[in-house]
């Protein structure tokens, strides 16, 4: 006898296929009815294929309708009007699909619940892992971890969606002081974007152009709560009483996205 499993189990299983991935973002998808697992798929099984598409072409149309789909990662959705493929959302329309189960939704600001609200606006009903196992994906599906928290030092990409992104920067692993940072107001056509923290936190290391051309970030003037940065600016932020600094560098705008790199140094 087929055994049925719970959605519990069914997001889990999601989850297994995600850690067979070996290129990011990691995606896995488990396709069921009734409880019965009737396929799966996860990110690089077939290349060039996303997850839900590898998933659910493994089926024939009548095994797809009325299925529910179990994806660690918000389905895509179209980019462009003349691309070639259809979007993981328009497939899962497609496919008469009743519903559908996310992990995380996309942080890239170009899909960043776009693929949810598609779903809904057709009538299929969307749901999301428990909080537990949402961890667990966040941490796995993206190279860089958790995206509103690093822990220093790095460099990652991160999205400036709506009024903005907050960030919690914590000295190392094993070291729980932590910075609050934020990016907002990202305006890609003027190349700048404005990184934030407490008041009188922020200041530009003018002149550096790398962090080893700093050696006393306390020498910089002009203390701010925020800096308009441009590509290739390095910014300090000390908020007062704090025993470190976070240098932070802007390595590259996007559309959505800025790409930065960190470092954590303690404070004299």
């Amino acid at each position: 006898m087929t055994k049925k499993y719970s959605n519990s189990d069914l997001m889990k299983f999601a989850v297994k296929e995600q850690l067979k991935c070996t290129e990011y973002p990691k995606v896995g998808v488990v396709v069921a009815k009734y409880g019965l697992i009737l396929s799966t798929g996860f990110r690089g099984e077939v290349a060039k294929k996303h997850a839900e598409r590898v998933a659910l072409e493994k089926l024939a149309m009548t095994d797809r309708i009325g299925s529910t789909v179990f994806t660690t990662l918000e389905p895509c959705v179209a980019l462009q009007a003349n691309q070639a493929t259809e979007s993981c959302a328009d497939l899962i329309i497609a496919s008469g699909v009743r519903e559908v189960f996310v992990g995380v939704l996309d942080p890239n600001g170009t899909i960043y619940s776009q693929g949810f609200r598609k779903l809904l606006e057709n009538n299929i009903s969307v749901k999301f892992f428990n909080r537990k196992l949402r961890d667990a994906v966040e941490q796995e599906t993206f190279e860089y971890g958790e995206i509103e928290k690093v822990i220093g030092p790095g460099k990652r990409r991160v999205p400036v969606v709506g009024s903005g992104i907050g960030i919690k920067v914590q000295f190392s692993e094993t070291d729980q002081r932590t910075i609050d940072i934020s990016w907002q107001t990202l305006q890609p056509a003027h190349g700048c974007v404005d990184l934030s923290s407490s008041n009188g936190a922020v200041r530009i290391a003018a002149g550096a152009s790398r962090f080893s051309d700093i050696t006393a970030p306390t020498v910089f003037r002009f203390p701010s709560h925020f800096a308009r940065m441009k590509k290739d600016m390095i910014a300090i932020v000390l908020p007062e009483g704090s025993t470190f600094c976070v240098l932070i560098k802007l390595i590259d705008l996007f559309e959505n996205d800025i790409l930065l790199q960190w470092e954590v140094w303690n404070v004299q």
